[in-house]
């Protein structure tokens, strides 16, 4: 199966097309005569020596598809330069740490995978020693793999990987293999060229909008846009008039049966319109009126919300709890702390809802029709999409061919397949390979968003002005949002502020709003973070204490966490004195097995607020790829600090509407701050997570700067809802 693939020619030198091959390699050891072979599923080794890395990281622009590969190479002792990488198939065996799907999120495409991918490459390095030893006629434990080759290391003969890859295929792979050690490493830790980033340069780069097929047709749609509202009716007849239309597809009351699940997949009303091409399909779909049923459903805008979650703030809600833990005698715990506390102090945060915003709207192309399923999709969750397609066809999952491409930016949204589901219910209602596109106003009206959150904690504090008892309590407009806090352990807490801190109690409420949710980069650590470390600031203020010094005594039995935090805070000379209007910001926290802290400096002229820079110190324990990970780590920063100063989701009536970038403001390039990464290795610490962690930290460093520059106490965001201008 071959697909043309020509949109980006424009910056093609060359101007070839692409060619993409469907079907699955094969997972059996070894390959024919004379064209090299495959070990272990996730590497081949051809005759003339070239190796080809399989990666099960959706590449969305955070390096993860080549920092798979950078873990294998490493233990093959290989040249970074001779690795060619490819997206591994969708089988079970190689899938994530948990061997039974392939998606892409939580920043755990390393960290979950980290002994497995050091196993595997482990494993291919040792059949292809003992293969390469058997070759020269020496003992296998005289040998060694180096640069590709098996070397004896008396005689230094050497001998290719090529040349005995075959032999290695057809050893049994070892059952134990040994991973190098940190001392033996060449790749680990080196800032090798991601993979992706040529094709990305040159234009050649395949996303989901380039696929081209025989007979493709384009598609783009409207699904009800309020909340909960269902369609009543439609005249196809204005679509059917502009030239290029072939279909208005109704999408009304439909669900698609999932295998494996007894919950089917429910689509929301909807109008498409299919044509020849997208922009026909456009124009086709504004030419529409649909009738749609939104009563009792359009009754909800902005100020509707965060009305209702800051009215749960005194519910007593839920309480977060151990699985052996007792609710009453926590609850009788803290409560008994917090009477022998010498002061209480309380305050209220909220957070608006975000939508993903991401560079390229959503897109899928699907083929449902003469038997077959096939996809290409940008999907950080290829697994699900194989049982969508499955579950419309009928056809046995392993039938169902699934191409994974690159994407523009994900942060969570391409987890959530809808945009697939409605690719394929238009494919098989249209007996056709189908593109579909959302329009951006589509992509923003009908996101998951990360929900909008309300939060109120209250410590109470000892004579010395630290804290006894703490109690946070948060409402998040849907779904879960909990700001948690450990109580001490050697376990490095996740998710939750960095401190050990004494009779906590963490409950919720659910706001129970319509409005859909979804992960947004870091979820629930970036709505944790804002309130938490704001609140340690104004904590600092009524003990009449220095921010970084107090913060350093909640620290003190934390010792990993307070050498990042001291990173952050002499990378920017805490302490310096500070012209008039400009103010530092501290915040630490830990989220996917890392830690970050940052310090941000404001200057404050009149409303105007400008970020001169940020200091991020970084320890996520080993680091595979410092300059992926510093890459990470400024755009990590660069989305929190927009989605700080202006970014919200506004309702109206019931739907969404900040429908475009006009209304949703994203940072523009003059008002990004220098940025400076310090990153902290930790050989002994588990492997972090890279692509989220330096998110939540960067919003509270922030407010907490403007305090420290104008002496106002920001407690909800965006700063442009404070007057301030940016």
């Amino acid at each position: 199966m071959a697909v043309s693939l020509s949109r980006r020619a424009l910056f093609s030198a060359a101007g070839a097309g692409l060619t993409l091959g469907l079907m699955p390699l094969s997972i059996v050891a070894v390959a024919a005569p004379g064209q090299g072979a495959t070990i272990n599923n996730w590497l081949h080794v051809g005759t003339d020596g070239a190796v080809t890395l399989y990666s099960n990281a959706q590449e969305m622009g955070q390096g993860g598809f080549s920092g798979v590969a950078q873990l294998l190479a490493n233990e093959l002792c290989v040249d970074w330069d001779r690795v060619m990488v490819k997206t591994a198939p969708l089988v079970d065996a190689m899938g994530m740490a948990d061997g039974k799907s392939h998606w892409t999120g939580g920043s755990s495409s390393i960290r979950s995978q980290w002994d497995k991918l050091r196993r595997a490459g482990a494993a291919a390095r040792e059949m292809l020693v003992m293969a390469g030893a058997r070759m020269l006629g020496v003992p296998a434990a005289e040998c060694r793999a180096i640069a590709g080759h098996v070397e004896h290391r008396p005689s230094g003969r050497r001998v290719a990987y090529g040349a005995v890859a075959d032999m290695a295929a057809r050893l049994p792979v070892p059952a134990d293999p040994i991973p190098l050690s940190r001392a033996d490493w060449t790749l680990v830790g080196q800032g090798v060229m991601r993979k992706d980033i040529a094709a990305k340069v040159d234009g050649s780069a395949v996303y989901a909008t380039d696929v081209k097929l025989p007979g493709l047709l384009s598609a783009t749609l409207m699904q009800c846009p309020v909340f909960g509202g269902k369609l009543v009716s439609v005249d196809p007849a204005p679509a059917m008039a502009i030239p290029g239309v072939r279909h208005v597809v109704v999408v009304k009351d439909a669900s698609i049966p999932i295998p494996g699940s007894d919950r089917p997949m429910t689509l929301v009303d909807a109008v498409a319109v299919v044509a020849d091409h997208w922009w026909a399909a456009r124009q086709g779909l504004l030419a529409l009126s649909p009738v749609w049923d939104a009563q009792g459903k359009d009754n909800l805008d902005t100020m509707g919300m965060i009305d209702t979650i800051t009215g749960k703030l005194s519910d007593p809600g839920s309480i977060r709890k151990g699985e052996k833990e007792d609710e009453a005698a926590i609850r009788a715990g803290h409560s008994a702390a917090m009477a022998g506390a010498a002061k209480t102090v309380s305050w209220d945060y909220i957070v608006p809802a975000l939508a993903h915003a991401q560079m390229e709207p959503m897109s899928a192309t699907i083929d449902l029709s003469r038997g077959k399923a096939r996809a290409w999709t940008g999907s950080q969750f290829p697994t699900s999409v194989r049982r969508i397609l499955a579950g419309l066809s009928g056809l046995p999952p392993e039938q169902v061919e699934v191409e994974t491409l690159v994407s523009g930016g994900g942060f969570g949204r391409r987890y959530l397949n809808d945009y697939v589901a409605y690719a394929a219910f238009l494919s098989k209602q249209v007996a056709a390979p189908v593109k579909l596109i959302y329009s951006r106003e589509e992509d923003l009206c009908q996101g998951r968003y990360r929900p909008a959150t309300a939060c109120r904690i209250t410590a109470g504090l000892g004579a010395d002005g630290m804290p006894v008892a703490i109690h946070t309590h948060t409402v998040p407009a849907s779904g879960g949002v909990w700001v948690s806090m450990a109580t001490g352990g050697p376990a490095q807490p996740d998710h939750q502020p960095s401190y050990y801190l004494p009779s906590p109690l963490t409950t919720m409420t659910d706001g129970g709003l319509p409005v859909p949710n979804g992960p947004w980069r870091a979820p629930g650590s970036t709505q944790g973070a804002f309130f938490f470390e704001c609140f340690v600031d104004e904590l600092a203020q009524v003990a009449g204490q220095d921010p970084l010094a107090y913060r350093r005594r909640l620290l003190a039995s934390n010792p990993r966490a307070l050498r990042v935090l001291d990173a952050a805070a002499n990378a920017a000379g805490w302490g310096r004195a500070m012209p008039p209007g400009t103010g530092l910001g501290i915040a630490i926290w830990n989220s996917f097995q890392s830690i970050a802290a940052q310090v941000v400096q404001v200057s404050v002229n009149g409303t105007r607020v400008r970020v001169d820079k940020v200091w991020c110190a970084f320890d996520c324990g080993t680091i595979v790829n410092p300059d992926s990970v510093r890459a990470q780590g400024e755009g990590s920063i660069l989305m929190a600090l927009s989605a700080s100063l202006a970014e919200k989701v506004t309702l109206e009536k019931g739907a969404v509407s900040s429908r475009n970038f006009d209304q949703y403001s994203l940072i523009q390039m003059d008002r990004i701050p220098e940025i400076e990464v310090i990153l902290i290795d930790s050989p002994d610490a588990p492997v972090g997570g890279a692509g989220e962690p330096m998110t939540p930290p960067l919003p509270p460093a922030l407010v907490n700067a403007l305090f420290a520059a104008t002496g106002k106490r920001v407690r909800s965001l965006p700063l442009i809802d404070h007057g301030f201008t940016v």
